[in-house]
């Protein structure tokens, strides 16, 4: 059962003053390689259960693991045992390289923190990764506000950011899951997902389709959801014209309409269209 954190607990204090330090994750590493780990079995430890929704970059992932196979897997993971098995606290990226590898057993290092504690552990280590996942940080959240019931402004301080920050990437959670996991790859970027929360499902996903068809900034997206899909759809008339013409449609606003034209001749073929209408 969750319990309510109050602001003057002594625990939560302890425990915002020791993982809202930025050198935390990697002074505890260290720790952990200095006192040597244990070969575990691979298929014995399980990914992070908060965070297993949130998806890597294959691509990225092949990398390392092209590298773990040259050069073998140094820097230990960070395990704790749960039941019969092991779950993941730190080094999720080089457990899903290692699977990729193909290795049997991989060095460890074995922790035993509460709940709250490897939540913490998690947080820290996404908000000091220079490529953190925005979802795996939304899924840290909500897991330590739903069980823990820590406030956005503790969250705010835990990861070093503003409240307004945090309640925007709890927002992401509304997205659909194939939505988020755009996200995760970077299909999508944060801006992009920021725009499109309080949208319905099939909203979203005719957004999204348009967003990739067309290559929108977050900004075309943002006007978008303002103005509606009509003005970058594929069936508007105006996309269609401009599309014939060889030019780019940008956007459309209350009072204008922005183009971009590939080359001055194409700038002076849309223009001379224009004059032949009025006649």
């Amino acid at each position: 059962m969750s319990r309510t954190i109050k602001k003057h607990d002594p625990s939560l204090a302890n425990l915002i003053k020791k993982f809202g330090r930025n050198d935390i994750v990697a002074e505890m590493e260290k720790e952990y390689m200095s006192s040597g780990g244990r070969q575990l079995p691979l298929s014995q430890i399980n990914d992070n259960s908060t965070i297993k929704r949130a998806k890597l970059d294959e691509e990225a992932i092949e990398r390392f693991a092209n590298g773990i196979k040259e050069k073998g897997l140094w820097n230990p993971l960070v395990v704790r045992p749960v039941g019969n098995h092991y779950e993941l606290l730190l080094g999720r990226k080089r457990y899903h390289a290692a699977k990729k590898a193909g290795l049997e057993t991989v060095p460890c290092v074995l922790n035993h923190p509460d709940d709250q504690e490897a939540l913490l552990m998690l947080l820290a280590d996404i908000r000091d990764q220079r490529d953190s996942n925005v979802v795996e940080m939304a899924l840290v959240y909500a897991a330590l506000r739903d069980k823990f019931g820590y406030d956005q402004a503790t969250l705010a301080n835990l990861s070093h950011c503003s409240r307004s920050q945090v309640t925007n990437i709890l927002r992401l959670l509304h997205l659909p899951d194939d939505v988020l996991d755009d996200l995760s790859l970077g299909v999508l970027s944060y801006g992009h997902c920021r725009a499109l929360v309080n949208l319905s499902e099939e909203e979203t996903h005719k957004m999204v389709r348009i967003i990739k068809n067309k290559g929108l900034s977050v900004r075309q997206t943002e006007e978008m959801v303002r103005y509606g899909t009509d003005i970058y759809e594929e069936d508007n008339d105006l996309s269609r014209l401009c599309k014939k013409l060889g030019v780019l449609f940008i956007e459309e606003g209350e009072s204008h309409l922005v183009f971009d034209f590939p080359s001055p001749k194409k700038k002076e073929a849309f223009l001379k269209f224009l004059k032949e209408l009025e006649k």
